[in-house]
């Protein structure tokens, strides 16, 4: 199991960039949270992933200007996600209504890669300039769900089974039953607190 971090409260597991956007509506002491409730949080949140697609200007991220508008449309793209790995990890077929959303901010992908020589003076495929930066993050990640829900990824996708955790994960281990360590340990806790506290003879 891989160290999350958090942006925001939001944890970031690393799996795959779409369930990272998924895992933005999260719980805490299993109260809902939204890790993209306002611009300010989209902008950190995206700062933190956009590295990790291919497609994305990564120097532009320093100046990314957000605005209501652009939450509302990371917020479709999370609902159609969730919506969608809901399905697959409860074996049913997802809704027609969520694979659009996800084909089209898929769509939003600029046109043609360029090849850059990074900071570090390795070379990297980053988009030609024109799109908008956010437009490059959020193509990206539809086309990262694209991937894992088309590809072998699938059948590792996994929603947490600790109770109140509304996370996906990918399964890596197959003993793995939940999205991080804090939840396995929240479980087996609970589990031992019962197993301490039943009443003798019961």
């Amino acid at each position: 199991v891989s160290e999350s971090s958090y942006v925001g409260g939001a944890p970031l597991l690393g799996d795959a960039p779409a369930l990272d956007l998924a895992n933005t509506h999260y719980a805490v002491r299993g109260r809902p949270r939204d890790g993209l409730a306002s611009p300010v949080d989209l902008a950190a949140w995206a700062r933190e992933l956009a590295p990790r697609l291919p497609m994305v200007d990564v120097a532009a991220l320093a100046d990314l200007p957000v605005a209501d508008r652009d939450v509302a449309r990371f917020l479709d793209l999370r609902a159609a996600v969730r919506g969608i790995a809901e399905n697959l990890t409860g074996g049913h077929v997802p809704v027609a209504s969520d694979v659009a959303v996800v084909n089209a901010a898929a769509d939003r992908a600029p046109s043609s890669p360029a090849l850059v020589i990074t900071p570090r003076g390795d070379l990297a495929k980053r988009a030609r300039a024109g799109a908008p930066l956010l437009d490059q993050i959020l193509a990206g990640i539809a086309g990262d769900a694209v991937d894992l829900f088309a590809g072998e990824r699938a059948a590792r996708l996994r929603a947490c089974q600790a109770p109140g955790c509304p996370l996906y994960f990918l399964k890596d281990h197959p003993r793995r039953e939940w999205c991080m360590p804090a939840c396995g340990n929240r479980v087996r806790a609970a589990r031992a607190y019962r197993k301490r506290t039943k009443p003798v003879g019961a």
